[in-house]
């Protein structure tokens, strides 16, 4: 066994969580093709999917020991913006006096969005968005971004300014992005992470993208710290914490 010790300053402990349900999981479940469909571009989260934000919400709150976040970073999609308000924002928002909304209230549109109250940053993190962490890019509508425009105004408190277009460049109907492609990106997402000032951060991102960007690491781990790797896509608002550090290559 070799033991490295790291100064803590050039290391981060970072809260990984996947969103939780959303709409095109309940009809992907039912019919794989519906990942295909337009139906479910960019998907809310389910009454249930919020319902699984704000229990990690209250599971967070009464740990012994309470869980000290810095900072938020989210995928720039509806479900992973949903969930990370669900799981950090405690207070409804109801007037101008309480400072910008985290989120705007929204309506029920049958089997597209759930409604919910308008949501508070009182209490909460700063959040960012960052597009590094989006879900395999590619093919299946679920997983394209709105225009920026859209999403400054449902959460106006959230900071967009590292997402470079209005519209979505990165995602295209007649591509697949490669494993090993969405490994990289992992990967310069986790440098980018090392630049943050902050030394806690949660993550609210995607099951494949969270699955690839972890299989990068731990390799010259201890068997005992490999097997507690995810060798599966988490689960709806699953939550896994890792600390990275940085290391010179020989």
């Amino acid at each position: 066994m070799t033991l490295t010790a790291v100064p803590l300053q050039h290391s981060k402990v970072i809260y990984l969580i996947r969103h939780g349900q959303g709409f095109h999981n309940v009809a992907g479940h039912k019919d794989s093709s519906q990942y295909l469909s337009y139906d479910w571009e960019d998907a809310h989260l389910t009454e249930y999917g919020w319902q699984q934000a704000e229990a990690l919400n209250k599971h967070i709150a009464n740990l012994p020991n309470r869980l000290q976040v810095d900072l938020v970073v989210s995928s720039p999609l509806t479900r992973t913006l949903e969930t990370a308000t669900g799981v950090f924002a405690s207070e409804v928002w109801t007037n101008e006096s309480q400072g910008v909304p985290l989120m705007r209230e929204q309506p029920a549109k049958q089997e597209h969005q759930a409604t919910h109250s308008a949501m508070s940053t009182a209490g909460c993190p700063p959040f960012v968005a960052h597009e590094l962490c989006r879900e395999h890019l590619g093919r299946h509508p679920c997983d394209k971004r709105r225009n920026l425009s859209h999403y400054k105004h449902h959460f106006p408190a959230v900071d967009f300014s590292l997402i470079e277009t209005e519209e979505d460049e990165l995602w295209g109907p007649d591509f697949r992005e490669e494993k090993d492609q969405i490994k990289a990106r992992g990967s310069r997402f986790m440098q980018w992470l090392m630049t943050r000032p902050e030394s806690r951060i949660a993550v609210v991102s995607h099951s494949s993208f969270l699955f690839f960007t972890m299989a990068n690491f731990g390799l010259h781990a201890s068997t005992a710290v490999q097997v507690q790797t995810p060798s599966v896509p988490p689960f709806s608002c699953s939550t896994h914490t890792a600390a990275i550090c940085q290391f010179v290559e020989q």
